[in-house]
């Protein structure tokens, strides 16, 4: 049987280069051989249960989801994503609106799940195995799809975005030609996951023969510039907000980089200041800066920062670059093609099979009989001397921290506590909501309602009541009036 790029690469650096470190946990390592036989090993007992399965992954950085993602594409079948640390209502949200057929997550979580799903196969860290055993290969079914993974959804509930194996394919191979990562070289994991940047670091450092090194505790969290210095990182895939906690934790020296080569940045503009702050430290160092959705498979462009890249922008934020090879960008302007502003439009190898529920489809993802199917962003640009520069969302939809947030989510879910007139807005990168009514809720429930039905990422950081919602000329909400009262009452 014929396997995709990334399972092929992984088994030729086992033969190759068995004896390296694969993953360094903050207490274990496993070698290439190791991890290979696991793969093998947990493949098997997922084909004797179920051909071509659609398996959920609960888990966190560590070995049992980078075995768990492999295994299940060895088996032929599709993965889901799932961070174990989300609020159990989301998590149950998602393995409701899926049709799964084994569930893997570490053992602490397993009693809570299969109360809800009794019926579905369960595989815990208990099922992991470093003795050789051969690869059961007879009449495997292999699935279109890779992976879904699911992100904030407008109206209300997780969306899930589907990518092909073709697609996946198609981005590691990417990713081994141009991140160069090598045999050794040590890889940091910052991303959840969950959060699509993860499959830059897992597939890029698994399919190259480096060293992945996860961010799995409250101290490589809190303290990032710390770990790339214990671990001796060379190689960081990250948002550029990263870069702010870094530096607001006073650890962004060169002592504590002096490990580091290069950067991948994807998942929110990269500013000027990040690039300054970096060069001021450590001028040598290589700097990647990418864009794209979730929909097109990680990222789909690429430009490499140097400092003469600051010299006469105008610009807060660094160009996104341009398509990668396989990938191409066209912008749409007030019905028509510019190709000096305007949406970001993308087509190509790299794009979704569409969301899983195929009504979410409509708005999004446009047919074309010469191009193949259009993927609409919603991320509009402007042009200035042949660069694209981010400039804004022309819907609700922000990131923070590179997180993909709907803002109607959030207000969905006061909705359902009970706070009927409610609108979300970002202000000075901060979540903020305000709501109408005579009645003054109790903070301290809606808070741990909010905590039980969203990410923390989403929840506002701030909450206000007001008498009235402030109105333009034409009757629509006022957003510039809003954050005015955002700033004073913020600064009351």
């Amino acid at each position: 049987m014929k396997q995709i790029y990334p399972i092929k690469k992984l088994f030729d650096i086992s033969k190759k280069f068995g004896f390296s470190i694969a993953v360094e946990q903050s207490k274990d390592k496993y070698t290439y051989k190791d991890f290979s036989n696991m793969v093998i090993n947990l493949s098997n007992k997922i084909i004797s249960t179920k051909k071509g399965p659609t398996v959920a992954i609960v888990g966190e950085k560590n070995i049992l989801s980078y075995v768990s993602i492999f295994s299940v594409l060895l088996s032929g079948g599709t993965y889901i994503p799932i961070a174990s640390n989300l609020p159990i209502k989301r998590i149950l949200k998602i393995l409701s609106c899926t049709k799964i057929d084994i569930i893997i997550c570490q053992s602490q979580k397993i009693n809570l799940l299969k109360k809800k799903f009794p019926k579905k196969v369960f595989f815990t860290e208990k099922v992991l195995s470093k003795i050789q055993n051969a690869f059961y290969q007879k009449n495997i079914k292999i699935n279109k799809l890779a992976y879904i993974i699911f992100t904030s959804g407008s109206t209300g509930k997780p969306k899930g975005v589907c990518i092909s194996r073709k697609s996946l394919e198609h981005y590691v191979e990417w990713l081994n030609s141009n991140l160069k990562i090598k045999k050794g070289v040590k890889c940091s994991q910052f991303p959840e996951i969950s959060f699509d940047l993860s499959v830059a670091d897992i597939f890029g450092t698994l399919c190259s023969g480096g060293t992945l090194c996860p961010a799995d505790t409250m101290f490589s969290k809190t303290f990032p510039g710390r770990f790339i210095k214990r671990k001796k990182i060379n190689f960081l895939v990250c948002v550029p907000s990263l870069i702010d906690v870094i530096k607001n934790s006073k650890d962004l020296t060169k002592k504590n980089l002096i490990s580091l080569k290069s950067i991948f940045f994807c998942g929110e503009p990269l500013l000027k200041t990040h690039v300054i702050s970096l060069f001021k430290v450590k001028d040598k160092i290589k700097l990647i800066n990418s864009y794209g959705p979730t929909e097109a498979t990680v990222s789909c462009t690429k430009k490499e920062v140097k400092p003469n890249n600051l010299k006469n922008n105008k610009f807060h934020s660094i160009s996104i670059g341009s398509a990668i090879p396989g990938m191409k960008i066209k912008l749409w302007e007030n019905g028509k093609f510019s190709t000096s502003k305007g949406e970001i439009i993308i087509y190509g190898k790299q794009v979704a099979e569409g969301y899983l529920d195929k009504n979410e489809n409509k708005n999004k993802f446009i047919f074309s009989k010469k191009y193949g199917v259009f993927f609409k962003t919603g991320d509009y640009v402007v042009v200035k001397k042949g660069e694209m520069y981010f400039k804004n969302r022309i819907d609700s939809q922000v990131k923070i921290r590179g997180h993909r947030i709907e803002l109607d989510e959030i207000t969905s879910n006061f909705v359902k506590f009970g706070i009927k007139k409610v609108t979300t807005i970002i202000f000075m990168n901060k979540i903020v909501s305000f709501y109408l009514g005579k009645k003054n809720f109790n903070m301290k429930s809606l808070e741990i309602f909010l905590k039980k039905n969203i990410p923390d990422y989403m929840i506002p950081n701030y909450i206000f009541k007001i008498k009235k919602f402030p109105l333009n000329q034409n009757g629509k909400l006022d957003l510039n009036n809003l954050s005015k009262i955002a700033e004073q009452k913020i600064n009351e």
